[in-house]
């Protein structure tokens, strides 16, 4: 009887992390330029953001496009409803968050308004199916109903990520098929193990997660600053072992904070410099 080698196929796993998970971009252009394309892309929160949308086609160059638009700290924090109802969104993630924000105020006075984050993805994206893309994508959400993990690798793209992406407190949790799904980094960070449950024989881990440093009590002086805190340090404990599971880890210090989105364009360059310094032990690595 004749054996054949089963086909290697590797996964790019994206981390989320708020701001630092643009460094994705970074890295997507250097391999995308070194023709080191994935055979599957697993994201969580922003590495589903990236991810998917680099999975649907959308160049590097495009990704940076679309992310030179995003400026979160202007609307980061509440506002009275008139401002709000008011404002004339400039960009990109302003438009996102402004409209997070009404939708919050707005079924507390109990109307029903449509999701205009989802519908800006639609727009983007259309009504593509995440099995019809030309790279094969999956990403993570949690449902806060069971507390189970949610794996989307097929079905609406626009859905999944905005599931993926819906960290709480900030954005609105998804209801779909009786889930009610926020961000799926809660739980699963790291989620090399969905790219193994997919038929991935090597994962590269882009790691984007800092050390739990010691922070002194005026860094946590808001609600803001202390939900990136809880984020911060649920991540540091739940997804240590998670990340020592990837076949290559490319740990990129990203020195900024998950909801600091004024230093875009250095988080990308700082992905681009990690990626090219370490282009050849990951081709080594996955014997390319």
């Amino acid at each position: 009887m004749l054996w054949r080698r089963k086909k290697e196929k590797w996964a790019l796993v994206l981390m989320g992390g708020g701001a630092r998970g643009l460094t994705h971009i970074g890295i997507l252009d250097i391999f995308h330029q070194q023709r080191v394309i994935p055979d599957l892309i697993v994201g969580t929160s922003m590495g589903a953001i990236v991810g998917g949308l680099y999975a649907y086609g959308f160049s590097p160059e495009k990704l940076k496009k679309i992310a030179d638009q995003l400026s979160f700290s202007e609307y980061l924090f509440p506002l009275p409803l008139s401002r709000v109802l008011k404002a004339r969104p400039k960009t990109l993630i302003d438009f996102l968050l402004i409209e997070a924000y009404k939708s919050r105020l707005i079924k507390k006075m109990g109307l029903n308004q449509p999701d205009k984050i989802e519908e800006f993805f639609q727009q983007l994206i259309g009504e593509a199916n995440i099995e019809d893309l030309p790279l094969p994508f999956a990403c993570n959400a949690v449902d806060l109903l069971t507390g189970q993990e949610i794996i989307f690798s097929k079905g609406n793209l626009a859905k999944a990520i905005r599931a993926s992406m819906s960290l709480p407190f900030i954005f609105e949790p998804v209801n779909w098929n009786g889930h009610l799904l926020v961000d799926g980094g809660l739980i699963n960070n790291a989620p090399v193990k969905i790219a193994r449950q997919l038929e991935a024989t090597k994962t590269v881990l882009v790691d984007i997660h800092r050390p739990l440093a010691i922070i002194p009590p005026e860094n946590i002086s808001n609600i803001f600053q202390l939900l990136q805190r809880v984020m911060e340090t649920m991540s540091y404990h739940l997804h240590q072992d998670k990340i020592e599971e990837a076949d290559y880890i490319l740990r990129v210090d990203v020195p900024y904070d998950s909801l600091d989105f004024s230093q875009i364009a250095s988080i990308i360059e700082i992905g681009k410099k990690a990626a090219q310094k370490n282009l050849n032990q990951i081709k080594k690595a996955l014997h390319l």
